[in-house]
């Protein structure tokens, strides 16, 4: 697949066009000083809890933050962990699961209302049809039209803008799309981001895993999968590797059998995750989007002694609000 450059402006109902080769960042040990912190917005599951909920993670390096997955509140929770908005460079979703992406109509209202005419256009990217998704929200006939031209238009909201360094006339909201697929790569310029297929519940959506090389280090997001040999390949000797752990399995082979045809398992556990980080020889395993049971406090020590026995590495149960340094 080609690779897709980040520098090009594109309207919100933009074209699926490709652009040069990728520039890779370095591989781990190939370090520049630089920090690199990855931030835990949500890591729960569709069920909501009072300490977490859905799936959002960003990760913040070089002053520039990607989102990966924009979860239930993840706008707020972004807010909360002391990012700045504007610093958002892009978001990519893994999948269109609505605990992954529910929140993402907030999120891209919130960008553009604090932006002014200057400030860089968000990307947005992700498997089919996230393009459409976005028009179908934010496009001049999506369901926010009213509130955005009425933010366009009012006098009130025109002095507002204004008053935050704006020019009229206020523009429409203008993010770069892309739909992703297997084998794409995106350039960031500090940072690229390259995927791969993750198993969860194709034909119905697609899903994909992410890393993100950075001057600093690799992450990889795994998004919801079963075990999946191109996401271990994708991981192979990343620093760090967020993979879902949704339950203890306790010799359930439910997560991993083909339950139709065209259809795969939708989810590791404890121990599946830590076969996968073991294969792909990753730095740390950080166990994320687990249910409200295993979340629980023995239940979560014992993820984490599963996964170690397996792995022979660090792990991290995570919690929301949690960040962590490569």
């Amino acid at each position: 697949m080609a690779a897709v450059p980040a520098g090009e402006n594109h309207a919100v109902a933009g074209s699926r066009s490709r652009g040069s080769v990728v520039r890779t960042a370095g591989s781990r040990g190939e370090r520049t000083g630089i920090m690199t912190n990855v931030h835990i917005l949500g890591s729960g599951t569709p069920t909501p809890t009072p300490d977490r909920f859905g799936s959002s993670y960003v990760v913040e390096t070089g002053g520039e933050l990607v989102m990966f997955d924009c979860g239930p509140a993840a706008t707020q929770k972004f807010a909360r962990a002391g990012l700045g908005i504007l610093d958002l460079s892009a978001t990519f979703l893994t999948h269109h699961h609505y605990d992954h992406a529910v929140d993402l109509p907030c999120l891209l209202l919130v960008r553009w209302d604090q932006a002014v005419n200057d400030t860089p256009p968000m990307m947005v990217c992700g498997p089919q049809p996230t393009t459409a998704i976005v028009d179908e929200l934010v496009g001049t006939n999506g369901v926010f039209r009213r509130d955005i031209r009425a933010r366009i238009e009012h006098p009130a909201s025109q002095k507002t803008f204004e008053m935050r360094g704006g020019v009229l006339p206020r523009p429409w909201p203008d993010f770069r799309t892309r739909d992703l697929e297997p084998g794409d790569t995106v350039d960031g310029g500090a940072w690229s981001v390259s995927m791969a297929r993750a198993a969860h519940v194709q034909p119905y959506l697609d899903s994909l895993a992410y890393r993100i090389e950075t001057p600093d280090g690799s992450v990889v997001i795994t998004g919801d999968t079963a075990p999946c040999e191109e996401v271990v390949t994708l991981a192979k000797d990343a620093d760090m590797m967020l993979c879902c752990c949704w339950d203890h399995q306790d010799g359930s082979e439910h997560i991993d059998e083909c339950v139709a045809e065209g259809m795969v398992g939708t989810m590791c556990g404890p121990e599946e995750a830590a076969r996968m980080a073991k294969e792909a020889g990753v730095g740390k395993l950080v166990l994320v989007h687990s249910t409200p049971s295993i979340a629980q406090s023995e239940p979560a020590a014992r993820a984490v002694r599963v996964a170690e026995g397996i792995f022979g590495g660090p792990v991290v149960f995570a919690h929301e609000g949690l960040r962590l340094s490569l």
